[in-house]
């Protein structure tokens, strides 16, 4: 059967734009790989070569353009293959699903748009290890191809290198490992690969089987030497077929090779492709922890700018390049914090940045729905001033029922008739309608004049409707005041509201939080344990799946009630362990099951990593990822998202990636303390003087709760709470309560609301927890979105009349040009 198989070759040049280099370096060298590659197609007419990044691309195209002319002319001709369709490749365990689809809406689109083609094929040559949601992911922007090397034979068996992989939303593709090698080769290895591979296809059911070559990591494609080797194998093995191929010629020709037998052919793998590198999960938490942030912002932003600019009929902010930033440090060296420090702190600047213009679009948006509005105020009686209004904008497309704090200078000077006892100060805080509501003081967040009154801070509870806005008001009045209810008095070391209680001991390990009758939840307890491996944790199993030794058990130091009132009880927990410390502001709302942490951890410690520890989880953790949910037992250290479930309790963060489960308890990683792109070979005197990752302060929030029913949408509010924004009063048209969209059932979450990339209106995108009906109000007209399959990814076009048209994720309707070279 020997004359039946074919080779096929397939030429690339992995580059990292960021790892043992900066960003500049990274894609200069994509630069001089893509000519001399392109200098070795002018002497080889049979070579062919795939390239995937549009960042790539779009850095040739403007600092090349004859290069990228060259580049262009191959494409055409079927010998340069355009896969990947994204921006760079990501890291395929932490981005959001929504981060994840905006690389192929980016990639996707650029190379259509460029090339006139459409990329079938995603390639992921070197991330470390892939969500079992992804395939929802790829099916919703209509690849149907992915190639991937890790994780390696050794550390994830498959039953064979081409397979159906399935997501839980029925989103289904043709999957392909390499059987022999990953995606690069070293000079003189192209006979032995050959003969491995020879040897592999004999024993296969597949005729076709695919060898990637190219020297990769900083560029490096195909060498002189590669080429000449294959052609010298192929001389002496006339039986079988060696050809230069691409990926999208190597999958179309596994399609026609199974399309015709039994499909039991090719096995149907569901699920997870992990694990590989644990030690990523939690590496670099302060960029990682700037990543979310930057992810959240954007989000937001995207969603408040396009949805005020739809329906006041202006042009919407322009975020391409803000999203830019977000795709690209999502780099699988990036993301994972496996870089050096110098690109690191380069990166973290570009988060900033991202942030900054997320934060300014909001704001911009905000402030012309603010002029439309009415917010005017009631002139004050006498000498006093006016009431502060302040616009309260809901970014999610159902009703938000909590608490908001808002904060407001009552004047434009202290008011010296309460200096000394600014807690006298009268206020009354007023909602859309006019009516007075129950509030509470809070601390302001300036420490600095105390003693005079003049900035003040309430809590209050509100009813925002979905993406909308209601306005308040806050005033300094002297009578007729408004006064909260009178506060409990508070204990010593525990808060409680109408559904939990939590409770912690000065000399104690561990922070107790019950149910109101008294039935124990959980409890939250910090431990460090060693973690002697480096920037990609240990190279083997089990010592990186199992990191259990411990080294040190917190102990609280300080217990304190903050606050006690009507709205909310804060309780301060303060924790050392070693020579770190940990700062909890542990806070119950008014008749909310929900336990809001804010977490500042001051982090000085050394070959070892932060875990926080939140006992009686059960056997087993339902997990948020990208693209979905997965259930898992006790796995070891664990990639997971923005919420994890366990037995009796939820948990979600704003920040946190790394889990595991041990003695049934549900463990979340706060931070390593390894070094900058370090392997623990290094020798031991050079280990010494180098700076350790994360030392110093470190900012997070999480909370637990026990409405696992709503645990999603408590995760959306956590990243994404209301705006809060004081606005100059003024007379507008519009009330001072409105809606603008609505989406239905609660089990359908929204993705994106964006502008869409042609036409017209808005882009709404969701995924359904479970087997529905959609239907969107959007600004006063109900429209039906048809129905949706559990865990499905569908996007919408939606016009101002009312009709909504089903896109795909990189919003596309009709047919387009299949990649060159994909039939052939």
């Amino acid at each position: 059967m020997n004359n039946a198989i074919t080779i096929h070759l397939v030429p690339n040049a992995h580059i990292d734009p960021v790892w043992l280099w900066d960003w500049r370096e990274g894609l200069n060298e994509g630069i001089a790989t893509c000519r001399a590659v392109l200098d070795l197609m002018d002497e080889f007419p049979a070579l062919t070569f795939v390239r995937g990044e549009a960042a790539i691309y779009l850095h040739i195209r403007k600092y090349d353009p004859p290069t990228f002319r060259r580049i262009a002319r191959r494409v055409k001709e079927g010998r340069w293959d355009v896969v990947g369709g994204t921006l760079i490749q990501p890291d395929t365990n932490l981005p959001a699903t929504e981060t994840f689809i905006r690389q192929f809406l980016r990639g996707v689109r650029y190379f259509k748009s460029t090339f006139n083609l459409r990329v079938r094929t995603a390639w992921a040559a070197d991330s470390f290890g892939h969500s079992a949601g992804l395939p929802d992911v790829f099916a919703a922007a209509g690849i149907e191809n992915y190639a991937f090397t890790r994780p390696s034979h050794s550390q994830l068996r498959l039953p064979g290198p081409a397979f159906w992989w399935q997501g839980e939303g029925g989103g289904r593709i043709l999957a392909y490992r390499p059987p022999i090698g990953a995606y690069l080769a070293e000079r003189g290895d192209m006979i032995r690969r050959l003969d491995r591979a020879l040897q592999y296809a004999q024993t296969c059911t597949l005729r076709n089987i695919g060898v990637f070559i190219g020297l990769g990591n900083h560029g490096g494609g195909p060498s002189r030497r590669h080429i000449l080797d294959a052609q010298r194998w192929s001389e002496a093995h006339p039986g079988v077929n060696v050809v230069f191929s691409t990926l999208h010629r190597l999958f179309a020709a596994i399609r026609r090779e199974t399309s015709g037998r039994n499909p039991t052919v090719l096995p149907v793998h569901t699920g997870e492709l992990n694990y590989c590198f644990r030690g990523c999960y939690a590496s670099a938490a302060s960029l990682k922890f700037a990543f979310r942030r930057a992810e959240s912002a954007l989000v937001r932003a995207e969603t408040t700018d396009t949805a005020l600019s739809a329906f006041m009929k202006t042009a919407p902010a322009d975020l391409l390049a803000a999203w830019d930033g977000v795709l690209f440090n999502a780099f699988h060296d990036i993301l994972p914090g496996t870089s050096i420090e110098r690109a690191c702190d380069e990166q973290a600047a570009w988060l900033g940045h991202v942030i900054h213009e997320s934060i300014a679009a909001e704001g911009n948006a905000l402030n012309r729905l603010a002029a439309r509005v009415d917010t005017t105020v009631k002139p004050a009686k006498g000498d006093f001033p006016t009431a502060v209004a302040l616009l309260i904008w809901n970014p999610h497309p159902h009703a938000f029922e909590g608490h908001v704090e808002m904060e407001a200078c009552l004047d434009t000077r202290p008011i010296s008739a309460y200096t000394n006892r600014p807690h006298e100060l009268p206020v009354d805080v007023r909602d859309a309608n006019g009516r007075a509501v129950p509030f509470q003081e809070v601390p302001s967040e300036q420490a600095a004049l105390d003693r005079l009154a003049w900035r003040k801070r309430v809590a209050v509870p509100v009813k925002l409707p979905p993406l909308g806005w209601s306005v308040f008001t806050m005033q300094y009045v002297e009578k007729d005041k408004a006064l909260p209810a009178a506060p409990s008095q508070p204990t010593a070391r525990s808060i409680r509201n109408e559904c939990l209680e939590v409770k912690a001991d000065p000399r104690g390990k561990s922070i107790a939080v019950r149910l109101a009758d008294g039935r124990p939840l959980t409890r939250i307890a910090a431990i460090t344990v060693d973690d002697p491996w480096g920037s990609w944790g240990a190279p083997r199993e089990p010592e990186g799946s199992d990191l259990s030794v411990v080294k040190r058990t917190w102990r609280i130091s300080k217990v304190e009630v903050l606050e006690q009132g009507a709205q909310k009880a804060v309780l301060g927990v303060k924790m050392s362990g070693g020579r770190s410390a940990l700062d909890l502001r542990l806070t119950l709302w008014h008749g909310t099951p929900t336990l809001h942490v804010s977490a500042r951890v001051l982090w000085n410690e050394k070959d070892a990593r932060l875990k926080l520890v939140l006992a009686n989880a059960g056997d087993k953790a339902e997990y948020e990822i990208p693209g979905g949910t997965i259930v898992r037992a006790p796995a070891g250290e664990v990639p997971g998202g923005r919420w994890a479930a366990a037995a009796h309790f939820g948990f979600a963060s704003d920040a946190l990636y790394a889990f595991d489960l041990k003695g049934k308890a549900l463990r979340t990683t706060i931070c390593r303390a390894s070094r900058y792109c370090y392997d623990p070979s290094a020798e031991p005197r050079k280990k010494r003087w180098l700076p350790i990752l994360d030392r110093g302060e470190l900012k997070f929030r999480c909370l637990l709760t026990t409405d696992l029913q709503n645990l999603p949408r408590l995760a959306a509010e956590l990243e994404r709470p209301p705006v809060v924004l004081a606005v100059p009063p003024s007379p507008g048209s519009l009330p001072r309560r409105g809606t603008l969209m609505a989406l239905h059932p609660d089990s359908l979450d929204m993705l994106a609301l964006k502008p869409p990339a042609a036409g017209r209106g808005i882009v709404l995108r969701a995924r359904a927890r479970r087997e529905c009906r959609g239907t969107l109000t959007w600004l006063g007209k109900k429209i039906d979105l048809g129905r949706l399959g559990k865990a499905e990814i569908a996007t919408w076009q939606v016009t101002r009349n009312g009709k909504a048209v089903r896109l795909n994720a990189v919003e596309e309707r009709a047919s387009v040009v299949p990649a060159k070279g994909a039939e052939e």
